[in-house]
Parts: C-alpha cells; structure tokens; sequence
C-alpha cells in the first residue's frame, strides 16, 4: 500500500494540475482543427495524451538523475562550487529527492486515460 501511496494516489492538486494541462491542450487542438468532425476529437485527445505521458516521462528521467551532469556543469559559473566532483552533487541531489513525492506519475496516468479516450472515440469514426 505504501508503493501504491507514494508513485499513484498523490494530493489531488497533482492530478487537476495534470488534468488541467490536457483540457486547455484539448481545446487548443480543437479550435485548431474545428469542432465538426470525430476526426479532430480524436486528434485533439491524443495530441493531450502524448503530451502529457512524454511530459511525464521527462519528469520521471529528471529525477532519476539522468540531467544531473549539466546541473553540476553550470553550477560553477556564479558561484564557487559547493561539491568537489560529479559524484558528491549526485549523492547529495538522490539525498534531497529522497522525502519528495513523485510527481511524474499523475501526468503519465492522465495523458493513458486521454490516449485509451482517443482510442475509444476512433472505433466509432468512420473515416478510420
């Protein structure tokens, strides 16, 4: 029950941030497109959901560490250094992230439930 607390059932500010974002990207698509044809509605709707699970994927490798070379190369240029090496500011950044949610997973659930929504609407469209 832990896991399921810490990487699924986040604050519901996570998940209206996240919901949130695929609305406004629904409806950008949308008056894009047109609002006339199925067509659009499944467009729009999976344009939010690859936007979202990609946006979610690149939170997901950020906190992995996976940028933490070039945090540690530009943090050189204002200040004097507070990490003599690469592999003392990696320890220290996993040591921080330790207590913090993760924030990745509402953006990947939301923008899977857009993309199943997309697939559904296309088994109605004629056209495809």
């Amino acid at each position: 029950m832990k896991f399921l607390r810490e990487y699924v059932f986040h604050s519901p500010i996570h998940y209206g941030v996240a919901f949130g974002l695929n609305v406004f990207l629904v409806l950008l698509v949308l008056f894009l497109k047109g609002f006339d044809r199925i067509l659009a509605y499944i467009d729009a709707f999976s344009v939010a959901g690859a936007v979202s699970v990609l946006f979610g994927l690149l939170m997901l490798v950020t906190s992995l560490g996976a940028f933490n070379m070039f945090g540690y190369a530009f943090s050189g240029f204002r200040t004097e250094r507070k990490y003599k090496d690469l592999y003392e500011y990696t320890v220290a950044k996993q040591k921080k992230q330790e207590g913090k949610e993760k924030t990745y997973t509402p953006y990947i659930i939301v923008g899977v439930i857009f993309l199943v929504v997309s697939y559904v609407l296309s088994g109605f469209s004629p056209a495809i």
